[in-house]
Parts: C-alpha cells; sequence; structure tokens
C-alpha cells in the first residue's frame, strides 16, 4: 500500500469519528432545546396560576369596601380587576394541555370565575349596601364561591407542579442516556485516535524519521552508512535511492581522496614555508616596534608562542659576570632558577651555540628537569641567539602531554631565534644610548640634564599630592687646591671614588646627580627634612673618615664635603627655588668652615 494511500485512509477515520461526534451534538442540543422549551413553558404556567390566585383574592377586595363604605369608586376598582382576570385566564386556556386535566380545571375556573362576576356585579349595582341585609348576605355567598375558586386553582397548580416532576424525572433520564453515550463516543474517539496516531507512527513517522537520521548521517560523510529499507511505497523507494547515492559517492570520493593524497604531499612542503615565512614576519614586525628591554622580552614570549603555537616559551641571557644562564621571560614560576655555562642542555647548548631539539627527554643525558620549568614537559627545542658574534642567550620552546615538535617547528625556531638576537642586540644599543644619555661620562651617576627632568617631575607631585621632597647639595671641599697639588688625573679618580661613596649611602629610591666639576645633588622622593640632614651627615662623616689618596695635602689633612639640606615647603613655587635653596645653605656651610651640613 502506498503512502497516499494509507494517508486517505487515516484522514478517512479521522472524518468519520468527527461525523459521529457532530451527529451526538446535534442530537445532544435538539434534546437540550426541548428539555429547555418545555421547562420555560411550566414555569410560566406556574407564573400565571400564581398570578392568577393573587387577581382572584384582588377581585373580592371591591365588593367587600363598596359594602362597607358604598364608595361607587370601587365599581371601577372591580371593572379593572375583571379585565386583567379575564386576559390571565385566555393566557391559561391558551397554554393547558389540550387532552389532560389541565383544560377541564381551567375551564371549571374560568366558569366559576364568571359567576362570581355576576354576583359582584349584583352586589356593586346595589344602592345603599350598607344597610341593606341582602347584600350581605350576598358579599357571604360571594367569599365563599370565592374560596371554592381559590381551591380549584390551587388543583391546577398542583396539576401543573406534578406535570413539572414528570418533565424532570425525563429530563434527568435523557441526560444519564446522552452522558452514557457521549463517554461511549469519546471512548472511540479515543481508541481511533490512538490506533491513528499508532498507525501513523508505525507506518509514515518511524519510516521517515529512520530516513532523515541515515540522510544526515550520510550528510556529515558516513558514506558506509545505509537505509533500513522496510517498505515497498514512496519512503522505501526513497531510501533505496539515498542508498544508492551514497554509494556513489563513496565511490567519488575515494577517487578524489587519492588525487588529493598526491596534490597535499606535493604542497605540504610548500605550505610550511608560506607558514615560516609568515610567521617570521609577523614576529620580526613585533619585535621591531619596541627597543626597550621589559616590552621586548614580554614581545617575544608573545609573538613566538602564537605563532609556533607552542604549551610554553621561555628566553635566557648569558650572564658574563656569573657565567651562568637566567631566565628573563616566560616560565613565571622558575624566574630564580640558574644554570651554570656548559652544564645541563641549557649550559652545553650555550656554549657550543648549536640548537638542538628533543622529543625523548629520557634518552638525553644531560637533561636534568627544573621544577615550574621542564619538568612537565614531553618535548623541547633549545635554540641560541646570538649579538655582537656571540651566544647571549637561548630561546626554549616547550611542549606538554606527550606531544613533541617537528623538523618544520625546529627551523622555524632556529630562523626566530636568528630574529630574536638582531631584536635584542638593538635593544640593548638602546639601553646603553639611553644611559650614556642621562648619566655622567666620569661618574656614571645622572647628568645635570635628566636630574633638572625629575626634579621638576618630583616636585609638581609633591605639591598636587601633599607629599614630602627634600634635596641635598654638595661639593668636595678645596677640591681645586687637590687638582692643582694632585693633578687632574687625580682629581677624576677622587670624584670616581667620591660617587661610589654616595651611591651606597643614599637609597636606590634616591637621584644622585652630577650637577657641576665638584659639585653633586641628590633628590629624595617622600623624604622630609630630618630624614635627608641625617642622610647627608652620614655621606659626609664617611668621606670623613675616608682616606683618599692625596687626602693629607687638603687643609684639613683630608678630604671633606659641605653640604646643604632643604626641603619643599608652604609657598615655595617652583624646582628652581628649591634648587636655590639648597646652594645657600651650602654656600653657608663653607661660610661656616666648610665639612658640615646646612639644613
Amino acid at each position: 500500500m502506498g503512502i497516499t494511500k494509507r494517508l486517505l485512509g487515516f484522514h478517512g477515520i479521522g472524518f468519520a469519528l468527527f461525523v459521529l461526534f457532530a451527529v451526538f451534538s446535534y442530537i445532544s442540543l435538539s434534546s437540550y432545546q426541548a428539555i429547555n422549551n418545555k421547562s420555560i413553558e411550566l414555569a410560566h404556567k406556574i407564573e400565571l396560576v400564581g398570578d392568577l390566585q393573587s387577581l382572584i383574592h384582588k377581585t373580592l377586595m371591591p365588593p367587600n369596601d363598596y359594602l362597607i363604605t358604598g364608595d361607587i369608586e370601587e365599581r371601577r376598582n372591580f371593572a379593572k380587576l375583571i379585565t386583567e382576570t379575564a386576559a390571565l385566564l385566555e393566557k391559561m386556556k391558551a397554554v393547558a394541555n389540550k387532552a389532560d386535566d389541565e383544560k377541564t380545571q381551567a375551564q371549571e375556573i374560568e366558569k366559576g370565575f364568571i359567576e362570581l362576576q355576576q354576583k359582584a356585579l349584583v352586589l356593586l349595582s346595589t344602592n345603599n349596601p350598607t344597610s341593606n341585609r341582602k347584600s350581605s348576605a350576598l358579599m357571604k355567598e360571594m367569599d365563599a364561591f370565592g374560596s371554592d375558586l381559590a381551591i380549584k386553582i390551587e388543583k391546577l397548580h398542583n396539576l401543573i407542579w406534578s406535570e413539572m416532576d414528570k418533565h424532570n424525572k425525563k429530563t434527568d433520564a435523557i441526560s444519564r442516556r446522552l452522558f452514557g453515550i457521549f463517554m461511549a463516543i469519546v471512548v472511540i474517539v479515543l481508541f481511533g485516535s490512538f490506533f491513528v496516531g499508532f498507525m501513523f507512527k508505525r507506518k509514515i513517522a518511524l519510516p521517515l524519521l529512520e530516513l532523515t537520521s541515515s540522510a544526515n548521517l550520510i550528510s556529515q560523510g558516513n558514506l558506509e552508512h545505509r537505509v533500513n529499507v522496510q517498505n515497498d511505497d514512496e519512503i522505501g523507494l526513497l531510501g533505496t535511492q539515498f542508498n544508492t547515492m551514497a554509494q556513489s559517492l563513496k565511490e567519488k570520493i575515494d577517487e578524489v581522496k587519492e588525487y588529493s593524497a598526491s596534490l597535499e604531499k606535493a604542497n605540504r612542503r610548500l605550505d610550511q614555508n608560506i607558514l615560516q615565512l609568515y610567521a617570521l614576519y609577523n614576529i620580526s614586525k613585533n619585535l621591531s616596534a619596541t627597543f626597550e628591554m621589559e616590552k621586548l622580552l614580554n614581545q617575544v614570549v608573545e609573538s613566538v608562542s602564537q605563532a609556533l603555537k607552542l604549551h610554553r616559551l621561555s628566553v635566557m641571557l648569558v650572564d658574563a659576570q656569573s657565567k651562568e644562564l637566567k631566565i628573563v621571560a616566560g616560565a613565571d614560576k622558575a624566574q630564580e632558577a640558574r644554570f651554570r655555562l656548559g652544564e645541563g642542555v641549557y649550559g652545553i647548548i650555550a656554549v657550543i651555540g648549536i640548537a638542538e631539539m628533543l622529543n625523548d627527554l629520557s634518552a638525553h643525558p644531560s637533561f636534568i628537569p627544573t621544577e615550574g620549568l621542564d619538568d612537565d614537559i614531553s618535548s623541547l627545542i633549545c635554540a641560541p641567539f646570538k649579538g655582537r658574534g656571540q651566544v647571549i642567550g637561548l630561546l626554549n620552546a616547550y611542549r606538554v602531554g606527550g606531544e613533541t615538535f617537528d623538523e618544520a617547528s625546529y627551523e622555524l625556531l632556529i630562523a626566530t631565534a636568528s630574529q630574536v638576537g638582531i631584536a635584542l642586540e638593538n635593544a640593548m644599543l638602546f639601553e646603553e644610548t639611553k644611559i650614556l644619555a642621562i648619566t655622567d661620562g666620569l661618574t656614571s651617576l645622572f647628568n645635570r640634564r635628566y636630574f633638572t627632568e625629575r626634579l621638576n617631575e618630583e616636585f609638581e607631585r609633591a605639591c598636587r599630592y601633599k607629599r614630602e621632597l627634600s634635596l641635598v647639595m654638595m661639593d668636595i671641599d678645596y677640591f681645586k687646591k687637590y687638582n692643582d697639588t694632585n693633578g687632574h688625573p687625580e682629581g677624576d679618580k677622587l670624584l670616581k671614588d667620591f660617587s661610589m661613596i654616595a651611591k651606597k649611602i643614599f637609597r636606590s629610591s634616591d637621584i644622585v646627580s652630577r650637577y657641576g666639576g665638584e659639585e653633586f645633588v641628590v633628590i629624595l622622593p617622600e623624604t622630609g627634612k630630618e630624614m635627608a640632614f641625617t642622610i647627608a651627615e652620614r655621606l659626609r662623616k664617611e668621606i670623613e673618615s675616608t682616606e683618599f689618596a692625596g687626602g693629607k695635602t687638603q687643609p684639613d689633612g683630608r678630604v671633606t664635603i659641605s653640604l646643604g639640606v632643604t626641603s619643599v615647603y608652604e609657598g615655595l613655587k617652583s624646582a628652581d627655588d628649591l634648587v636655590k635653596n639648597a646652594d645657600n645653605l651650602l654656600y653657608r656651610a663653607k661660610e661656616k668652615g666648610r665639612n658640615r651640613t646646612c639644613a
């Protein structure tokens, strides 16, 4: 059976269930409509009987009032009530059943009402009824007749209520029967829906789901998968076509793979060369962006790690004095580690100057793991880089988790190390040039230009943030005499020796500068006058107690210095004023006999 016929069959079952439910709904609505109309009719009858009871009672009131008062107005009231009662009786006759006791009872009530009306008219036509015994007797007769008429109306009322009870029982029976039919139809509809859903899932939905899942697997490249064809309908035919298509695609893809393998083999080397050139270009571009050593080293780690997709990278520099390699970038957990030249993997490679790739670290006798650096690695490349014709450091690349390096990575890291060496050599030259620009050539202290720049910065900061700042100005006593007596070479040596002592006495945060000739000046940030004076005195005493060559030729028999100490205070307008104050204090120290500190 085809899928179209199955769908039409499901549609037919659904339509039949709908028709069954629609017919039942129509019958139920019709039944309830008839019941509702009957209920309205009976309620109307009961209402009419109640109104009739009230009017009969009201009809007896005008004759009674007339008998008592003799007021002829009661005749008009009686006529009005007679008219209303007659109209109500006509309505009763119209709604009364034609073949039962209701009709008979309504006729008797109408006949009794006519007789009551006649007796009342006789009474109302009597003149002077208040003293007329005949009228009183007639009134009693009317009252008795009215009571009899009320009994007949009550009987009619009971007949209608009896009919209402029968109607309610009939309504209950119809409701129970319709409810039973409704529940049966609901069960039939539910069963039919379940059956249609079950058959739809089994014959259509599941085969379509199987076809969709298989198509998805095939589209993802699983060309070995085949659709499980179970039906001979349109879905089964489509599954067969999918299997044929998958087989055809597999054959074509196998052909393409064979061709791609040969093409990939031919292009792999070219791709590697392009990647190496591109990586080198990016690394060179990044390394040429700065000449500052610290920024350059950080740039090396970042750029090389990204280009080679490394797990870790470290940069080591050779310390010529200690003959050791120290880590200057990367491997933050092992920053304090040191490696002697000629010892271990790093020290040996730094000495021989030839890069090495170690994919089997356990087989290398010189490899000793260092915690935080290479204790968890699986492969290592050490590439030395040179500056000024000799090895100045190592570029070390690491892989972890069992991964290893290939020849392309090895070649790229060697080329990168060469670029790093050039960049670091330029950075070193830049640092040397920078240092020469701000230091005094003879004493290696900061020069006057650098002192002026820093004093302006520190003065502005101290004024803005209300911080302490002191300045010490000093010079060597009788330095001209020392030069004239001992010669200029000895004078230069004295300046160097003095500078070395000053560097030791003052703190690393203090800026010790040569101001000119034998005159020196020191900036002391975050320092008050008392502390500045204490440090200045310490220097003065240290110089006084030091035996300098040629010191005995001085007027005091030893080399001494004079110092002026000043600090930032309220009302000081510029850094130049601070320098003038220190200079004035230095002059005062000299006036007072030299070898002293004035603050």
